[in-house]
């Protein structure tokens, strides 16, 4: 009898040691769940930054551009001031001349 009181004791001491674990794995699975939560958040936030920051790029490319589309223009009214200068000197050489 005193045998079976000794694996009766081995047993419940096995099921409170599992009891503890359980209470252990339901503590480490309720942080998971928060870890969870808060990687979708920061997953989230970070594809609208990414998205903030693609708009930002494209205005820095076209302020970026701009002075190149300017500096064009002035370029090609200088050529045609200076071909119709030479165009209007050739006219008027032939004329006078």
């Amino acid at each position: 009898m005193e045998e079976v009181n000794v694996i009766l004791e081995r047993h419940e001491q096995k099921l409170i040691a599992l009891e503890r674990d359980v209470a252990d794995l339901r503590q480490v699975q309720a942080e998971i769940r928060t870890m969870n939560e808060t990687l979708a958040t920061l997953t989230s936030e970070l594809k609208h930054t990414n998205e903030h920051l693609a708009r930002h790029e494209r205005k820095i490319e076209e302020i970026d551009s701009q002075p190149k589309k300017r500096l064009q223009q002035i370029i090609t009214a200088i050529i045609a001031a200076l071909a119709g200068g030479l165009i209007s000197w050739i006219i008027g050489a032939v004329t006078i001349g």
